[in-house]
């Protein structure tokens, strides 16, 4: 009989997909495997065919073939990725409803922050076409646990209106200009609206002593992935690398995984020397892009300057 401790991990999908009649035995199971090992806020995984099909106990074809049917039912998504030698290495999975199922089982584990009778608060505040943003939902300063985690949670909504503030920043700035010096003083809807924003969205911290230990538990799981044993010592300069590379240094590791992964061969068991590190993280940051966090960085640099040369602005207090 099989005995489950009470701490025993588990999975959660959607109740809906029970009523799934097209999904067969095997293709359900491989789904819930690779959920099991998707990230919560990509739904990216990682895992390969060989390790898939020892824990089903079936061969690669018919993971193959279930991988297939599963793509086809819109339940997931597939990218070959190649070894140092240009040939296929594994596929790269990613599963479309799990950020947001996970999302949602978050959202109803998570404690209430305002009193039932008030007005919750909208995940994404929406910057309107008359550059304001809706005032009427604000975050009170004893949560600010809620604030740093709410910029992850609401990233795809905020970041268009982040985009679109930084463009009039720097329309209003003007380029070449000195500290102190602005094309044109920007319009106090913008003033307005970007210290709402931030006091809404606040970036995740950067206190190397809580971010230290999951940059280097994710770094760890990259490379035991690949069957590479690091010492310790060394997973800490790697991730005190990726820490000083970003201000925001968990989303940039699901590039640095791919980029390593695609180019990894596979009868490497050493662990590459800082050196080579370097190129993967390099890399990465190139694919990453500009991060959430940078740009809500940004913006708040704007709005100091702004204070700096016209004061405090009445209408932001």
């Amino acid at each position: 009989m099989l005995s489950l401790g009470a701490k025993a991990p588990f999975t959660a999908l959607p109740r809906e997909f029970v009523d799934l009649d097209y999904l067969k035995d095997g293709e359900f199971r491989a789904l819930i495997i690779i959920c099991m090992h998707a990230d919560s806020e990509t739904g990216e995984c990682f895992i390969k065919q060989r390790t898939l099909a020892s824990m089903m106990g079936k061969s690669k074809a018919a993971i193959s073939a279930h991988i297939k049917s599963l793509r086809a039912a819109g339940l997931l998504e597939t990218e070959s990725t190649q070894n140092g030698y240009g040939g296929n290495a594994h596929l790269h999975y990613r599963v479309p409803f799990w950020p947001e199922w996970q999302a949602h089982l978050r959202s109803r584990k998570a404690p209430k922050v305002v009193q039932p009778t008030d007005c919750p608060v909208q995940p994404a505040e929406r910057y309107k076409e008359s550059n304001q943003i809706q005032d009427n939902h604000s975050l009170h300063p004893s949560e600010p646990e809620v604030a740093e985690n709410r910029v992850r949670a609401s990233s795809p909504q905020v970041e268009v209106v982040v985009n679109r503030m930084i463009e009039e920043w720097s329309d209003a700035i003007g380029r070449g200009n000195t500290y102190g010096s602005w094309s044109h003083r920007p319009a106090p809807s913008l003033v307005s609206a970007t210290h709402r924003l931030l006091q809404e969205h606040r970036p995740p911290s950067t206190d190397t002593s809580t971010i230290a230990p999951a940059v280097q538990g994710k770094l760890q799981s990259i490379w035991q992935s690949l069957g590479v044993t690091v010492a310790p010592d060394d997973l800490a300069v790697q991730a005190q690398s990726v820490i000083k590379s970003t201000p925001d240094p968990l989303p940039l590791l699901i590039h640095l995984a791919r980029c390593i992964q695609s180019v990894w061969p596979k009868h490497h068991r050493r662990a590459p020397p800082l050196s080579q590190f370097m190129m993967y993280l390099n890399k990465a940051r190139e694919k990453a892009g500009t991060s959430l966090a940078t740009k809500l960085r940004k913006l708040a640099s704007d709005l100091g300057r702004y204070h700096a040369t016209f004061g405090q602005d009445p209408v932001t207090t």
